[in-house]
């Protein structure tokens, strides 16, 4: 790590060893930065990385937090590299500065495409109505999980599980909500739960779609349906970490990555779920 009065040294990473880096970091200590183009962001991105272009690179370079990691990428590790130089040269000074080589290019674990629908959470007027929206969004994937594990199929067993995973995540905003400033009464947990719409899930797709998509597969569709689950969570992961950066203030902010660790351990319960599949 440089000292803070010197200036930091660019550090190369592998783009397939960053799934690892992940898994030993918590959320609130590294930032990912793909400085791509917007097209291309939107054509596919790594979950959780927020957009800076190298176009707009110096202009947007105070927005980066310089109390974390940051590490970029690009299409193959030359914009990247670019951009790491000019964090380097500015006045950040993060603990790290970290080049991904090879790039999206090499990348061969989740993408993402479109944009993550961050003002579901960033246009809410106060904190209190952000956490209610988060709590909402939880709801609907509890509402789209308790549906599939309805069905007599290969994956109820998994839904079920997930059921209770996002039962628990809602009691957690819930907890969050209670510790916020509001001038309104809160209702009981089990109240407001139920009161919920429930309509939208975690990343900002619409239940009605998801369901769809669900009712396409054999009863025996397993992993099928586990990609779906895995896609809903990596997404509703993508929504809090842009969120996250995109918040209007520090308490937002570091309430959004909390979410977001949390998103962090669904997807390593359903990653877990491929070896039972038979199909």
């Amino acid at each position: 790590m440089a000292e803070r009065n010197e200036k930091p040294v660019v550090e190369t990473l592998f783009i397939d060893e960053l799934e690892t880096y992940r898994a030993t970091r918590r959320e609130k200590d590294y930032e990912l930065i793909d400085v791509r183009e917007p097209r291309e962001y939107e054509a596919g991105h790594i979950p959780g990385a927020r957009l800076l272009p190298l176009s707009r690179f110096e202009e947007g370079l105070h927005e980066l937090p310089s109390e974390k990691e940051l590490l970029f990428y690009c299409a193959a590790g030359g914009r990247s590299m670019a951009a790491a130089l000019m964090t380097a040269e500015s006045h950040l000074k993060p603990p790290r500065i970290i080049n991904l080589q090879g790039g999206y290019m090499a990348w061969d674990g989740k993408e993402l495409f479109h944009y993550p629908t961050v003002r579901l959470l960033t246009e809410k007027a106060s904190l209190s109505e952000m956490l209610h929206e988060a709590m909402n969004l939880e709801k609907g994937a509890y509402r789209f999980y308790e549906l599939s594990s309805s069905v007599a199929s290969a994956w109820a067993d998994t839904a079920r599980g997930l059921v209770q995973w996002e039962r628990r995540h809602a009691q957690a905003v819930y907890r969050l909500l209670e510790a916020s400033p509001s001038t309104v009464p809160l209702p009981p947990f089990d109240d407001l739960f139920q009161s919920l719409p429930g309509t939208i899930l975690e990343g900002g797709e619409p239940l009605e779609e998801a369901v769809k998509k669900l009712q396409s597969f054999p009863e025996s569709a397993c992993r099928a349906f586990a990609e779906l689950a895995l896609d809903i969570e990596y997404r509703a992961f993508d929504l809090y970490r842009n969120a996250a950066a995109a918040a209007k203030d520090a308490t937002a902010s570091a309430l959004l990555l909390d979410l977001s660790e949390q998103e962090k351990a669904h997807i390593r319960f359903i990653a877990k779920v491929f070896a039972s599949c038979e199909a």
